[in-house]
């Protein structure tokens, strides 16, 4: 009897693993979650722990939600790749990816960043008209930084929970498990009490 609550439990304990185990996370991207990026961006590329499926895609957008162009995203393997069209501009961008893994569960997620490219390297296109040139005063200044912290502090709070989900895809499998080993050692000691 001991020997068939083992087996079961493995075999609990091996399947639900094995579901959990296999999704691919996000292993490193370029940019980096939350970077700032100094230098001109001309590729992102994000790579995954394991090979990512043929309609795996990602997008890149401003901080007003509006989309940036790229390239067609390419597939290599692990990696998702896309040349982006033209210079960005200082500000905050959000990368937004969903990919198929192997194990075919469809995952998302987003890597937030921002660009502080110094004055001579933005590109021509970005720089506004000298008649639309407008005095930033200290009041709107502290404004505009408290914004910058208030972003930041909603991306490192995205972070987290992104965090704590994946967290949770490998805690619910363990505690059922433990419940399965549970119940079956408290049966098989409630029948051996009874037939001694």
């Amino acid at each position: 009897m001991l020997n068939r609550i083992a087996l079961l439990s493995s075999l609990f304990i091996f399947l639900f693993g094995a579901n959990v185990f296999a999704h691919s996370h996000l292993e490193d991207s370029t940019p980096s979650n939350g970077e700032i990026v100094t230098e001109s961006l001309k590729t992102i590329t994000l790579s995954f722990e394991t090979d990512v499926e043929p309609t795996s895609t990602f997008t890149l957008d401003d901080e007003k939600n509006a989309p940036i162009a790229l390239s067609a995203v390419s597939i290599n393997g692990n990696q998702l790749i896309a040349d982006v069209e033209n210079e960005l501009v200082n500000g905050a961008y959000t990368i937004h990816w969903k990919i198929i893994g192997e194990d075919g569960h469809p995952l998302e997620g987003d890597i937030p960043f921002s660009v502080q490219l110094p004055e001579n390297s933005i590109a021509p296109d970005s720089v506004e008209p000298k008649e639309a040139v407008t005095v930033v005063s200290a009041e709107t200044e502290s404004t505009i930084d408290s914004e910058t912290v208030m972003k930041e502090q909603a991306a490192d709070t995205k972070n987290g929970a992104s965090d704590e989900t994946g967290m949770m895809n490998y805690l619910l499998p363990a505690v059922i498990a433990l419940i399965i080993i549970l119940g079956f050692g408290s049966y098989w000691l409630i029948f051996r009490r009874k037939h001694v």
